[in-house]
């Protein structure tokens, strides 16, 4: 594969210093010409002579994601100059490409066509339009705005259909198109500028885009190819979650050949109605999508048909098997909990003789239910919406409570397993505090922040509080397994879990 990366700045020195500077991280450089007057053949000519690595010129007006606003003429005039100073490719609308005429040197032109209102059905009609405007040598691009995660998705399968087209999606649904686009056929990406300490943090290029060190961070030693596989998290919202990061380091040290990446659906059935490509191998199921995961599924293992939802999808063929990882991840995280917890005079020494109280009804308060009733425990679950509480309570094996019967309810451990708390929903609690009850065992699902308000006020009330990462450390392990057949580095999960969490703080990073 190959990155381009992008440069952009309001001065032609400064610009060229910034590419220089990061010349190491690119195979091809872009100097966005865009917001500067022309700096003069002789400028370019020395920026060509410097360059490290092959440069573009690449001056885009706003309707291509750019900030050009000259006249047609001097866009075209500005790129001739380019070619002529010795640039290896110059970036030219599609609708501009002949009347740009032959370039000097060695010169190619990249044809590209923005389209910047979303991705179009006919992707194909795009293509062969800028395809006819194209000479010998010149490469086409086309990107898209990606307005959910389909359409990502479409663009990538129509890049399997297509023979040295670049493409990829602009907008945050579409950023994983940058990291997959060379797997599917493209022969180069973009990225952002990294942002390098010391200096000032460089411009975004395009809506979406990735900064460069965040692209080679997900990517396999040697970068991908089309037999890469691909692995990712699939939820809604998604952008808050570790996994990239606890995967994709622990597939980099396991050495394998994959990516993971985050998808947004807004559609998860027809996401995985889309994707159907076989680098697709396996997907980590979230929030709200575990029983559309489920229903997804031709093969489905025991604790998926116990409760119902499925948290990771595995390629079998044409079809995905689905499983639950949540299960024993949940069942083990309070075990180990519960070891030191039942140190304290009174409480039970076993889930088998506890009181559970679990808050919420979604995927992860079935995984707690299913993994706690076959225990033996004494399990209620409550839910704002009562006829939910009372459908998964009667399907597990549970007790349904009302969620205002919550504060006289009596119970030795509560689980948490709502949004409530999490950065996508920050700084509530999910019940009162004073309906907590002082000396119990409190297990958070929530993972970010590590602290979530239930837990400060569980603390404050003399509770053993357990927060969500241990629980997410151990499903994630068992995912791993579940996508690779190798078994994951614990220590490597958890460090790069510390890791993440290290630099959310503003921390060191753990050693």
């Amino acid at each position: 594969m190959a990155i381009v990366v992008s440069h952009l700045h309001t001065r032609f020195d400064a610009l060229v210093a910034q590419a220089e500077r990061q010349a190491p991280l690119a195979d091809l450089i872009e100097l966005r010409l865009d917001q500067l007057g022309h700096p003069g053949l002789d400028a370019l000519r020395a920026a060509a002579k410097r360059a490290k690595k092959p440069l573009i010129a690449a001056c885009p007006a706003r309707d291509a994601f750019g900030h050009f606003e000259g006249t047609r003429e001097q866009r075209l005039a500005l790129l001739r100059d380019a070619a002529q100073a010795g640039f290896g490719f110059v970036d030219v609308d599609w609708r501009d490409a002949l009347d740009l005429g032959a370039l000097a040197g060695k010169c190619h032109k990249i044809v590209s066509r923005h389209v910047t209102d979303g991705t179009p059905e006919d992707l194909a009609e795009l293509a062969d339009e800028i395809k006819g405007q194209m000479g010998e040598g010149d490469i086409a691009k086309l990107v898209t705005h990606a307005r959910t995660c389909e359409d990502g998705l479409r663009m990538l399968a129509f890049l399997r259909t297509q023979k040295g087209l670049v493409g990829f999606c602009s907008g945050e649904a579409g950023s994983f198109t940058r990291v997959l686009a060379t797997i599917f056929g493209s022969p180069f990406t973009y990225a952002a500028a990294a942002q390098i300490p010391g200096q000032p943090l460089p411009e975004l290029t395009a809506p979406g885009q990735i900064r460069v060190n965040d692209l080679l961070a997900l990517l396999p030693p040697g970068g991908v190819h089309q037999g890469t596989a691909v692995f990712g998290v699939v939820g809604n919202p998604v952008r808050h979650s570790w996994s990239p990061r606890v995967h994709g380091m622990a597939l980099k040290h396991a050495q394998l050949d994959a990516v993971y990446v985050a998808f947004e659906p807004a559609d998860c059935a027809r996401f995985l109605a889309l994707a159907t490509d076989e680098v697709f191998r396996g997907f980590s199921i979230t929030a709200p999508f575990k029983s559309v995961a489920y229903a997804a599924a031709r093969a489905r293992d025991g604790a998926c048909e116990r409760i119902g939802a499925a948290n990771t999808l595995v390629r079998d063929g044409k079809h995905w098997r689905a499983s639950n990882t949540d299960v024993d991840a949940v069942r083990e995280t309070l075990e180990r909990a519960l070891r030191v917890h039942s140190q304290k005079p009174g409480t039970p020494v076993a889930l088998a003789a506890a009181r559970v109280l679990v808050l919420g009804t979604g995927g992860a308060a079935r995984a707690a239910v299913g993994a706690l009733v076959p225990l033996g425990a004494q399990v209620a679950v409550a839910g704002r919406a009562r006829a939910k509480a009372d459908q998964l309570a009667r399907e597990l094996g549970a007790s349904a409570l009302d969620w205002s019967a919550i504060a006289a309810h009596e119970y030795d451990v509560l689980v948490h397993a709502t949004p409530v708390g999490s950065l996508a929903a920050p700084g509530a609690l999910p019940i009162p505090a004073e309906w907590i009850r002082a000396g119990t065992l409190v297990l958070d699902a929530v993972y970010r922040p590590l602290k979530t308000p239930l837990l400060v006020a569980a603390m404050q009330k003399g509770c053993t509080a357990v927060p969500g990462g241990e629980w997410f450390v151990r499903q994630a392990g068992a995912q791993f397994k579940a996508f690779t057949g190798v078994d994951p580095d614990q220590a490597v999960l958890r460090g790069a879990f510390e890791h993440a969490l290290a630099a959310e703080r503003g921390a060191p990073a753990p050693a």
